[in-house]
């Protein structure tokens, strides 16, 4: 889903975009009969800011993102939710501002990407629109019991980690896989026995740079620098404990936290994080939801 600030960069990108050919109209799919169309890529495009010699590469993920959009607009619609005018009109504004100090005209910026005034309004206030509807939904309660059972990951906690990682070959089957699996169990039991440190196992057997460092890679909070699946495991761990192995996009981990440092926010200074979690928590369980019921129709091919 586009944020209202993507939005503003995605017409500054437009800015010094090529004219949009009427091929910009096609129709891409339809969606509950509804059309999506290359004119919507194009804009979702500029607004990621993907150059043009990636997009035949991510051109069928974002045709995805683009039939969650219309999904979502069409929930919010049948539950005739709107977004403050106000806060829309702030937004809409700052687009205005953003394409004047360039000199340039709102309505030509718009046309040359397939927008209305009105229509444009409406991509606006689409994220707006389901913040909205998120806050009618969640409870302070819920809000509250949320951060009770997960208050390290918001509280500015950070642990201090270890790993021996050992990286999946290209094309590597599910065999492959599973093989590299358990070679680390197998590790993982001769640290459990004591027949080895975690850091003798990490400087032998890890194929990573902190190898050399035990495998040390030093203190980190839950969000923002390690990839999810990591922090999920290292997070759930006791000082000194061991995971099972577990696969990243970097390959096959064990993992073991050597220091937890406990942080010091309060629920207040996490509340707009939390919320913007539950938020996309929610999109995500609705658009599955969503899609199980919709009717999508996809352009034949030329």
């Amino acid at each position: 889903m586009l944020r209202p600030l993507t939005i503003l960069a995605a017409l500054f990108a437009s800015l010094f975009a090529v004219t949009l050919s009427s091929a910009m109209a096609e129709v891409l799919v339809t969606v509950n009969g509804q059309e999506v169309t290359d004119g919507d890529l194009e804009f979702l495009f500029l607004s990621r800011r993907i150059p043009k010699e990636s997009r035949d590469t991510v051109r069928e993920r974002y045709v995805e993102m683009l039939i969650d959009r219309a999904l979502l607009k069409q929930f919010l619609q049948s539950r005739k939710l709107t977004a403050s005018k106000l806060l829309v009109d702030q937004h809409v504004a700052r687009v205005e501002k953003l394409i004047k100090r360039e000199g340039l005209d709102t309505d030509e910026v718009l046309k040359s990407l397939g927008y209305t005034r009105t229509t444009f309004r409406e991509e606006v206030a689409l994220p707006l629109t389901w913040k909205t509807h998120v806050g009618m939904v969640v409870t302070k309660q819920a809000l509250e019991t949320f951060w009770e059972q997960h208050k390290s990951h918001f509280d500015g906690t950070e642990v201090r980690a270890a790993h021996v990682v050992k990286k999946v070959p290209e094309g590597a089957s599910d065999a492959d896989i599973e093989a590299l699996k358990k070679s680390l169990a197998g590790l993982r039991e001769e640290i459990a026995s004591g027949k080895s440190t975690f850091a003798d196992a990490a400087k032998k057997n890890s194929q990573s740079p902190s190898a050399e460092k035990g495998g040390d890679l030093g203190s980190f909070p839950y969000s923002g620098q390690m990839p999810v699946e990591f922090s999920r495991v290292a997070f759930a761990l006791k000082v000194g404990e061991v995971s099972a192995p577990f696969q990243t996009r970097f390959g096959i981990h064990i993992l073991t936290v050597t220091e937890i440092v406990p942080g010091d926010l309060t629920l207040e200074d996490a509340r707009p994080e939390i919320f913007e979690h539950l938020a996309e928590e929610m999109r995500q369980k609705l658009i599955e939801k969503l899609r199980e019921e919709a009717k999508i129709e996809r352009a034949e091919s030329p």
